[in-house]
């Protein structure tokens, strides 16, 4: 516990020095990697921040607190998500627990998701990769379409490397910019900061939500 708050610590005071330490680095990776397997791959917790992530790790990468090597493991952690998404919906689709799970998704996102699958078929994964929620619930619904395992893993690995890529390589191509290197303080607060906004706004929307359907839900006599 010591260590997550140290680490912690680091971030909020942009600690770069204690952040490159093996053991801190080693940390950050773990975090990172754990956070890409349960937003792409859980509905309860589609709300974490992957985007802003992969543009951090870009700029931990050029800051030397993150070794290149990363990338292919973010890859994969994305990879299996989306992965356990398939096969939960895949297993669950007739079940009561897969319809409460999707319960928790707004219509718009499912609808966006049935209308680019119908239009373009599971190559819509590559897109909906882009679209905050949609990527999670994603998966779920095409597993539960009984898409072949084969064609989905085919395409899950195309846009896992078409999502990371592009993102961890804007992030350290931001930090070579004049821009950043003139005001370099305020250029690390904005990306170390940007994911926990993110977070936080995400966890106050999902509690909203759920007291916003509590509030609907007429009172038993």
């Amino acid at each position: 516990m010591e260590q997550f708050y140290q680490l912690a610590h680091a971030f909020m005071h942009q600690d770069l020095a204690t952040l490159s330490d093996p053991k801190m680095a080693f940390m950050v990776c773990g975090v990172l990697l754990t956070f890409l397997v349960l937003e792409n791959g859980f509905i309860p917790t589609a709300f974490l921040p992957g985007d802003s992530l992969l543009i951090l790790t870009g700029v931990l990468i050029y800051q030397g607190v993150l070794p290149l090597g990363i990338v292919p493991l973010l890859i994969l952690a994305t990879f299996v998500g989306t992965w356990f998404g398939y096969m939960q919906g895949r297993f669950l689709g007739h079940t009561r627990m897969y319809h409460r799970l999707m319960s928790h998704m707004d219509d718009k996102h499912k609808e966006k998701v049935f209308y680019l699958l119908n239009k373009y078929g599971i190559l819509t994964l590559i897109t909906a990769r882009y679209i905050a929620f949609v990527r999670t619930v994603y998966p779920y619904i095409v597993g539960a379409t009984e898409i072949p395992q084969g064609r989905f893993l085919i395409v899950n690995l195309v846009s896992s490397i078409m999502w990371v890529t592009p993102l961890v390589s804007l992030g350290y191509y931001l930090s070579h910019t004049k821009l950043a290197a003139q005001y370099e303080s305020q250029f690390l607060s904005i990306i170390l900061y940007l994911p926990l906004v993110l977070l936080v706004g995400g966890i106050v929307a999902l509690i909203w939500r759920w007291l916003s359907k509590r509030k609907a839900v007429p009172p038993r006599d």
